[in-house]
């Protein structure tokens, strides 16, 4: 079998064609995105194997093998929510279709910069730019989706692998001599992670009671998304007379009872009198926590960058808190509508990219599962 022949993936090589493709990329995108140990970037993989074909159909197979994980979880998610099944397949199915043919028509690179601007669109490739240009910055994103337009102009399939393999081997090579020379931002404060998987209660009362119970007297800390909602006046005062009784400073997911929006809220024995929002979302899933245009609120919170849950899917919010120079990354989430798929793994696994290629840290605090609590940095674990 000639080189040329196995670079294109052809029936020779898979076995069974486009549908092996299919198979072999689907199960790559699993491990990918779900499997423990195993780097996100490897989902980039059914990508490599798309350019590299001549074969339409087995471009097609390679990168629907991908999107159709990502059209799986955000599918399985809004049914859980209450939408139909039936519509959730068909839209769902059509979308996707939609996406890898134009990803054969129009080029990989060339596709994923148009999504770029679609900040509610979750599962750009573009997410795993840390695997090939760690440490290179924002504008590493754009820089990688150029070239890949680049790549996939050449003609012989053997020179576009070899072209991929060099991009990939000096992105990382130019990685590790910019890494020696820049340090992650150390901020004065760091996080560290507690487990509350064991909280329950048989109340919404009962569970924040027993949530602020679990902090430490004095501390300040940092809950998932939509513990509470806005118009709650009474888990309100309830957590009020919970900071005020403990001495805590709280930052409390809070959803917007009329958008759906998440929200972090100061709760402390000062802002009681009237809690504030510290962070809004900018995005979320369109007619359900978010819009099509992307929503306004607070943004930032001193050198911290915040992401709410769906906004830890979107290269474009990532790249809107880079661009503050934040010291610290904190997510806070609430995946119960995706269980038992492990979205909590996968979007910790990307922020995972995002601090190799801005060298920040990041940190999860997760309802029902994660609490950060502020700790000086010499104390911090993620």
């Amino acid at each position: 079998m000639t080189g040329a022949r196995i670079l294109t993936l052809d029936h020779r090589f898979t076995g069974s064609g486009p549908l092996g493709c299919l198979a072999i990329s689907a199960v790559i995108t699993a491990f990918a995105f779900f499997a423990p140990g195993i780097s996100f970037g490897f989902a980039l993989l059914p990508f490599a194997f798309a350019i590299v074909s001549s074969n339409r159909m087995i471009r097609l197979t390679c990168v629907a093998g991908y999107f159709g994980w990502v059209a799986i979880i955000s599918g399985w998610g809004l049914v859980s929510l209450g939408h139909p099944v039936l519509l959730v397949m068909t839209i769902g199915g059509a979308l996707t279709t939609l996406l890898c043919v134009l990803m054969v028509r129009l080029g990989i690179g060339l596709t994923c910069l148009i999504l770029l601007p679609l900040h509610f669109v979750p599962g750009n490739p573009l997410l795993a730019t840390g695997t090939v240009f760690p440490a290179a910055g924002p504008m590493a994103i754009f820089v990688l989706a150029i070239l890949i337009v680049g790549i996939e102009q050449i003609g012989h399939a053997a020179h576009r692998a070899a072209a991929l393999l060099l991009m990939v081997v000096l992105g990382n090579l130019a990685g590790l001599a910019i890494a020696s020379f820049k340090e992650m931002p150390r901020a004065s404060e760091g996080y560290q992670t507690i487990d509350i998987t064991g909280i329950s209660a048989f109340s919404e009362r009962g569970y924040n009671q027993v949530l602020g119970d679990a902090m430490q007297v004095g501390g300040t800390y940092i809950t998932g998304e939509n513990i509470i909602q806005s118009d709650n006046t009474a888990a309100i005062a309830q957590w009020c007379r919970i900071v005020r009784a403990r001495d805590l400073t709280v930052w409390l997911g809070v959803q917007n009872a009329g958008s759906g929006q998440a929200q972090l809220w100061a709760f402390d024995a000062e802002a009681c009198r009237i809690p504030q929002p510290l962070y809004a979302a900018r995005t979320g899933i369109p007619w359900i926590t978010g819009h099509f245009a992307q929503m306004e609120g607070i943004q930032a919170q001193d050198a911290i960058g915040f992401l709410a849950c769906f906004e830890g899917f979107s290269v474009w919010r990532w790249l809107e808190i880079a661009k503050d120079n934040p010291q610290t990354v904190v997510t806070f989430a609430k995946d119960y509508w995706t269980e038992p798929l492990q979205v909590g793994r996968l979007r910790r696994k990307i922020a995972r990219q995002f601090e190799r290629l801005l060298s920040v840290p990041s940190f999860h605090a997760e309802a029902g599962k994660t609490l950060l609590m502020q700790v000086p940095n010499d104390g911090v674990s993620s």
